[in-house]
Formats: C-alpha cells, sequence, structure tokens
C-alpha cells in the first residue's frame, strides 16, 4: 500500500518520463535493500560513500560545473550546468551502483528528485544533482570532464583530486568483486551441494 501512494506521489509531482524512473530506480533500490551481503561488503559499501563525500567536498569550490552546458543543445543545454549528467538514469545507475547505495544506507526516500524539465538523469536540475553526494553513483562524483581538470589545473588542485578519484574508483572496483563473489557463490554453491549429494550416491 505504501509503495503505491509513493507512486501516485511520484506521478502526481513530475513529469511521466521522470515519475517512471523514479518508481523503476525505488523498486531496484529496494530489492538491494533486501539483499543479504556479507560484512565486506558492507564495509566496502561504507567506505565508498564516505569517499563519495571527500571528494564531493573537494570539488565543491569549483565554478565549471554551473556552465558547461550554455549554448548546447537540447537536452544538454536545457540548463546552464550539468552537461555530464544528460545520461540515462538507468544507466547511470548500474545494479552494482545501486547495491552500493542500498548497503551503504540510501534508502528510496533519500532519492529526491526536482521538479521541472526532465533533461537526462532524472536528479538534474536547474541548479544541479538534488541527490546528495554520498546517495549518486561513483561513476557521477568522479567524473571530470576537460573544462574542469583544466580549473582544477589551475588552482593547483588536479594532482590531489586525482588521487582521491583514484581511491574511490579503487573502492568501487573492489566492492563490485566482492559483490560478484557473493552473487556466484549464491548462484553456484546449490549446484555443487547438489552435484556432490550425486556424486556421493
Amino acid at each position: 500500500m505504501i509503495i503505491r501512494i509513493e507512486r501516485l506521489l511520484l506521478r502526481t509531482r513530475h513529469v511521466a518520463t521522470r515519475a517512471d524512473e523514479l518508481i523503476t530506480l525505488s523498486a531496484r533500490l529496494r530489492r538491494q535493500r533486501a539483499e543479504r551481503p556479507t560484512g565486506e561488503e558492507r564495509t566496502a559499501a561504507s567506505e565508498l560513500r564516505a569517499l563519495k563525500s571527500k571528494v564531493s567536498g573537494a570539488l565543491a569550490s569549483v565554478t565549471s560545473c554551473a556552465s558547461c552546458a550554455t549554448g548546447k543543445r537540447w537536452p544538454r543545454g536545457a540548463f546552464a550546468g550539468g552537461d555530464c549528467c544528460t545520461g540515462v538514469t538507468a544507466d547511470l545507475f548500474s545494479d552494482d551502483e545501486v547495491a552500493a547505495l542500498a548497503q551503504a544506507g540510501t534508502r528510496p526516500g533519500d532519492l529526491q528528485a526536482p521538479t521541472g524539465e526532465h533533461a537526462g538523469c532524472a536528479f538534474r536540475g536547474e541548479t544541479g544533482c538534488t541527490l546528495e553526494a554520498e546517495d549518486r553513483p561513483e561513476r557521477c562524483v568522479s567524473y571530470m570532464c576537460t573544462i574542469l581538470r583544466r580549473e582544477l589545473h589551475t588552482r593547483g588542485e588536479l594532482g590531489e583530486i586525482d588521487g582521491m578519484i583514484a581511491e574511490l574508483r579503487r573502492a568501487m572496483s573492489a566492492f563490485t568483486e566482492l559483490r560478484a563473489a557473493r552473487l556466484d557463490d549464491e548462484i553456484l554453491g546449490p549446484l555443487e551441494t547438489a552435484l556432490r549429494a550425486q556424486l556421493e550416491r
């Protein structure tokens, strides 16, 4: 009943395309939250969450992202900034990304989207992403375009930020490997048990 009400609210607050993407993503996040990850996975997801916050904080004062889409065609130019945020929501939030978010504590209620024009990712708004850095996919936090890299180089911060992003990407890779190993065990474990039982007969 609660999920039906949530869907109704999303459909009344947002344009149809955004509402559909939000409903699908919320359902995927719920499914991931119902999984039973290992302690190592949870630890890796928590580390990933902390690193996202660290990288985002280091980039808080950049100015490039607020005007990088100016003058470009729709959907890229729908807003002055956020050119890199024009991807498809489902593609940005891969299964591994959603699993990492779920295991680090992100809830469907944390997925707050803007109202207004839907131009790219469901969370891209006129003034930027409406998600907290911790609730964004790793790829969104770590992506740096040429314009942003140029700004950071001019400020003398590029090397430090590159180091942080490399650490963030390593953490995402570690999480992905741990999750893949667990999923393999969940699928292959019962088959291996059944095969051994057959061989012992």
